[in-house]
Parts: structure tokens; C-alpha cells; sequence
């Protein structure tokens, strides 16, 4: 009896113990060395190789054999089975390298297997972590099919040069119309009006240049027309009017610090009727009269800055009137449509026409009944 049960035992087991070396014997094909080495980093590294998920012989004969692979790949300098981080099956990817992080590894590797249509073990997937947990790749594979080199990733295309925005022509490659549109001197008239009575309260004249109407202030004016002269005359006109600023901006300021200044050091004194009252009343007086002179002298000196302030404002820069600034205008447009080979109006000068000329010419002619000659010309 015990004889029929022990050859039971091990017909009944033989099946068994085939089944698993053979799909032990599939995994151990399933991750090349050479493979597996094209989805490591390119410096070897440490691992640690951790199976997540339910216990299974399967999950022991991928990792097995991974780590095998791994030691083989040249890309491992050191790989470590997943022993002392403790139970890990029901504990996710981030919890894992979380622990992992405490050992001497550069690479967390976490192992997970799923089943197939047919509910077998047979689907490998891999993720790698760096120790901060950072996701480094991943590669999945499939039991008794070898894993495939990673395709190097396409370089990504140099990015297209912005095209330039084009140079705006330069001024001399324009047509003599439209240099002399954006070079030529106008003016524009500010008037103001009194809104009740009409009257003009002011009046000014603004030079500008071109088309586009830029401003020509201060001597660019004068510059633009090529007068050096009056550029030098608008500087020291300039300077004059900044002296007299200043001078009467201090002047109005002293004034104001003399007359306060000469209050203070004259206060009058507190009289006691008892003691020396006429004396006391006496001092009191002068320090008033003092008090008034202070007083008087700054108002005199502030009054004075004031009527130097109002001068220099009141002066005008410019050595030239607004009808003489016409005038420079004027001969800077003709000469420049001059050099532009244009007319009075603005429009380019025709070249003048080659007068026609008359070619003649006589040539003898032989007949035989004559001769003569035969006149032939270009008009």
C-alpha cells in the first residue's frame, strides 16, 4: 500500500516540477544582458531590485532572473535583493523607494507582474526610481520573449530661426520724392484764444522735419540747416537764462531765510513793571525796529530774486524770429530738392532732350543710259 501511494506521489509531482523548471527556463531568456543594458544609465550603477506585489514562485523566478541579467548587463556595480526593506506587497511605488532610499543605491528598481487573457503571471513591467524618487524609465516584458533594445529617441529638430524683421530702407535707396518727403522743414503754428474775448494770448512756432513730423527742438533746428553759428548763439542765449535762473532762485530763497531769520534774533523780551519797566520798554523798541529792517531787507532781496526769475523765463533762446526761422527753412528745401533733381512743386526734372540731327549723305549712281548722284539721310 505505502508502494502505491509513494509511485502516486511521484507520477503526480513529475508534471509539476517539469512545469516550473520550464517556466523557470522562459523567464531566464526573457531579459537579454545586452538588452537589458540599453534601458540602464550609461555609467554603472547601484540597484535594488524589489518584487511588489502578492508572493508567487513566478515573482521569484522574474526577479532571479532580472538580477542575473542586471549582474551581467555591465551597467550594475552592485545589485541588491529587497530582504531588509521588509514586507513590501501591498505597498506602493513611492513607499518603496522611500524605504529604499536609506541603502547605498543610486536606482530603485520595482518589479510588478500581471496576469494575461488567460490569468497567468506572464507580463513583466519594470520601473526604475532614482532615490528622490523621480521616475528614471521604464520597460516592460513579456515571459519567453526576449526583450528588445530600446530605440535610441530621435534628436528633436533645431528649432526654426525667427525670421528677421526686415531694415527699413535707409533713407539714401529711397526714390529723390521720398527722401525729400522725409527730409524737408515744416512748421506748425500753436495759437492760443481767449474763449470769450478772441483775443490770441499766445502764439508759437514749432519746426519739424519730414513727413512724420519729428520734432526739431532746441538747436536741432539750426543744426538741420547747417547754421553753426546759431547754434552757438541758441548756447550762449541758453546759459545767460539757466545764470539768471539760479540767481534768482537763490535770491527769493535768501530773502525768505534773512527776513525769518532777523524775526528770531529780535524777539522782544518779557518787561517787569517792577524792575527797570522804561529800560526794558526802550530795548524792546529797537529790537522791533530791528525786527521791521529784517523783515524789509528779505522781502527787498526775495522780491529782487523774483523780478530775475520772471527775466529769465521771459527770455527767449532763440537768436533768430519765427519769420527768420521761415527763411533758413525755405533755402534748406530748395537746395535739397536742387540735390534731389527735383522741381519747385516737388516732382523730378525730366532730362532735357538731345537736340535731332540731320545725316546726309551722296552717292554717285552708274547707269547705262546715265549716271547721277542719289541723296540718301537720317533726320
Amino acid at each position: 500500500m505505502r508502494s502505491l501511494l509513494l509511485t502516486l506521489t511521484l507520477l503526480l509531482s513529475a508534471p509539476f516540477s517539469s512545469a516550473l523548471a520550464a517556466e523557470d527556463s522562459a523567464w531566464s531568456t526573457t531579459f537579454p544582458a545586452e538588452s537589458l543594458a540599453t534601458w540602464l544609465d550609461a555609467a554603472p550603477a547601484r540597484y535594488l531590485l524589489v518584487p511588489a506585489g502578492a508572493e508567487s514562485p513566478a515573482l521569484t523566478q522574474v526577479e532571479q532572473a532580472l538580477a542575473a541579467a542586471l549582474r551581467a548587463s555591465g551597467k550594475a556595480s552592485l545589485v541588491m535583493d529587497a530582504q531588509a526593506l521588509g514586507p513590501v506587497a501591498r505597498a506602493d511605488d513611492a513607499t518603496i523607494v522611500q524605504r529604499g532610499a536609506g541603502f547605498p543605491v543610486d536606482r530603485v528598481l520595482v518589479l510588478r507582474l500581471f496576469p494575461d487573457a488567460s490569468g497567468e503571471l506572464t507580463q513583466a513591467v519594470v520601473t526604475v526610481y532614482d532615490t528622490a524618487g523621480q521616475p528614471r524609465g521604464a520597460f516592460s516584458a513579456t515571459r519567453g520573449t526576449a526583450l528588445a533594445s530600446r530605440t535610441p529617441a530621435a534628436p528633436e529638430p533645431a528649432p526654426r530661426p525667427m525670421p528677421s524683421k526686415p531694415a527699413p530702407p535707409s533713407i539714401a535707396s529711397m526714390d529723390p520724392v521720398e527722401q525729400y518727403e522725409q527730409q524737408y522743414i515744416g512748421f506748425d503754428e500753436l495759437v492760443a484764444v481767449h474763449t470769450r474775448t478772441g483775443t490770441v494770448m499766445s502764439q508759437s512756432t514749432l519746426p519739424y522735419e519730414g513727413k512724420f513730423k519729428k520734432p526739431l527742438q532746441g538747436d536741432a533746428f539750426y543744426q538741420k540747416v547747417g547754421r553753426t553759428d546759431l547754434v552757438e548763439a541758441y548756447h550762449g542765449k541758453m546759459t545767460f537764462k539757466t545764470v539768471l535762473g539760479v540767481v534768482g532762485g537763490g535770491a527769493l530763497v535768501g530773502g525768505i531765510i534773512a527776513g525769518v531769520a532777523g524775526s528770531a534774533a529780535n524777539k522782544a523780551e518779557d518787561c517787569d513793571a517792577f524792575n527797570d519797566f522804561s529800560a526794558c520798554f526802550d530795548r524792546n523798541w529797537e529790537r522791533a525796529d530791528r525786527r521791521r529792517a529784517a523783515f524789509v531787507t528779505g522781502l527787498g532781496i526775495s522780491g529782487a530774486g523774483i523780478a530775475v526769475l520772471a527775466a529769465a523765463l521771459f527770455i527767449n533762446p532763440h537768436p533768430v524770429t519765427p519769420s527768420e526761422a521761415r527763411e533758413l527753412a525755405d533755402g534748406y528745401n530748395k537746395q535739397l530738392r536742387s540735390d534731389l533733381g527735383l522741381s519747385e512743386d516737388g516732382k523730378p526734372v525730366a532730362p532735357p532732350r538731345s537736340p535731332s540731327t540731320i545725316q546726309a549723305r551722296f552717292s554717285p549712281v552708274f547707269r547705262a543710259d546715265g549716271g547721277g548722284l542719289l541723296l540718301s539721310g537720317t533726320f
